[in-house]
């Protein structure tokens, strides 16, 4: 169940209307985290909360998600801020969010963070990425990446194209859109083996360590943009070649 805490009415209501069309459509809002306790929220149901945040008044703003930890421990909390700093962020986390956006995300990747959140992963801003340690490249299958290699490093526009072939670029377009590799193997009428040869070294290209994470990478890169904007999304990058198994 989605829900939204904000002191502002009017920012509220916009991430309201926002929201309205998609999945994670919100059932309650409130002013503060104690307001919203008080609403008839299921029980049965864990929450993902929305926190529209300025951290002039910090210390009750990470008061507020240490309660609702305590009351709903198995509660997702996403901070959305004005902006941020790395003191903000790092105090957000020990108070026990879940993820730090800021105000400037894309629609797109705000709708893929919360499902990658609901799915246990943290997500920082990622002007913050470089400032963690980089994920090793593997070739493993996701099932084997272990769950702390969260982390999805951006890179410079220019580099990004030159690292990923063309076939690999409209793969992982592909990616953003959830498509499975049978379905993007029928879209260019190659072998399912061949769309997972990409898949792997797309992920051990871009250094993350499954298929959401690569598709948020993107997002977050403005492949979507230069995907839709060069001849290289045309299907005859991807047509089947002889050498293809």
């Amino acid at each position: 169940m989605t829900t939204l805490v904000g002191p502002s009415g009017l920012h509220r209501e916009s991430l309201i209307r926002t929201l309205d069309t998609s999945k994670f459509r919100v059932a309650f809002s409130a002013d503060s985290i104690h307001d919203l306790l008080l609403k008839p929220l299921p029980k049965s149901r864990p929450l993902l909360l929305i926190m529209d945040v300025d951290f002039l008044n910090g210390s009750s703003v990470l008061a507020q998600i240490a309660d609702l930890k305590t009351s709903r421990p198995d509660s997702h909390v996403v901070v959305l801020a004005d902006n941020y700093q790395l003191d903000d962020v790092a105090s957000a986390f020990r108070a026990g969010a879940n993820a730090y956006l800021t105000k400037f995300t894309a629609y797109e990747t705000f709708i893929k963070s919360l499902e990658l959140v609901l799915l246990g992963q943290s997500i920082l801003p990622t002007a913050v990425l470089p400032f963690l340690p980089p994920v090793k490249p593997s070739l493993e299958p996701e099932h084997k990446q272990t769950p702390s290699n969260h982390a999805v490093i951006p890179e410079d526009e220019e580099r990004v194209l030159s690292m990923l072939s063309p076939r690999e670029i409209c793969v992982l377009a592909c990616l953003t859109e959830g498509k499975s590799n049978k379905i993007i193997a029928r879209k260019f009428h190659i072998a399912d083996a061949t769309v997972k040869v990409h898949v792997k070294t797309i992920l051990r290209k871009i250094r993350v360590s499954n298929r959401t994470q690569a598709a948020v990478w993107a997002m977050n890169n403005g492949l979507l943009t230069t995907v839709s904007s060069h001849a290289w999304a045309s299907d005859q990058y991807m047509m089947a070649d002889p050498r293809d198994t």
